[in-house]
């Protein structure tokens, strides 16, 4: 189930790119799909420590993903300084994409932490 609702953010982020593709911008559309794409490789760092942790108690299930919050984070910097510097994009769209994808994925990671929670 945490895959099927991790796939949603990244279709809607996906649709809303093709939609830049032909209403905006190049820069633009650089700037959204490239926040789409850091949104989904977050979301799939999230899904293996999830998987990593699968069948645990909730509790190990926090303590693995406090773990991989550097993880993301070092994914997070060197994509942004890798892509800031070789490809030119609209920042602000970047921001936006990026941030609906946080907000979307956020909204799937605590219903999936509520309901380990509830189980548990």
């Amino acid at each position: 189930m945490a895959v099927i609702f991790n796939i949603i953010p990244a279709v809607v982020n996906i649709a809303v790119s093709i939609w830049f593709f032909i209403s905006f911008t190049n820069l633009e559309f650089r700037g959204y799909l490239s926040g789409t794409i850091l949104g989904i490789i977050l979301s799939a760092i999230w899904l293996f420590q999830v998987r990593k942790a699968a069948g645990s108690h909730a509790i190990k299930l926090l303590k693995v993903t406090y773990k991989w919050f550097f993880v993301k984070f070092a994914v997070f910097v060197i994509f942004i300084a890798g892509v800031y510097y070789l490809i030119e994009f609209s920042r602000v769209w970047f921001v936006v994409s990026f941030f609906v994808a946080l907000a979307m994925n956020a909204v799937v990671e605590l219903w999936f932490y509520a309901s380990i929670t509830k189980e548990s």
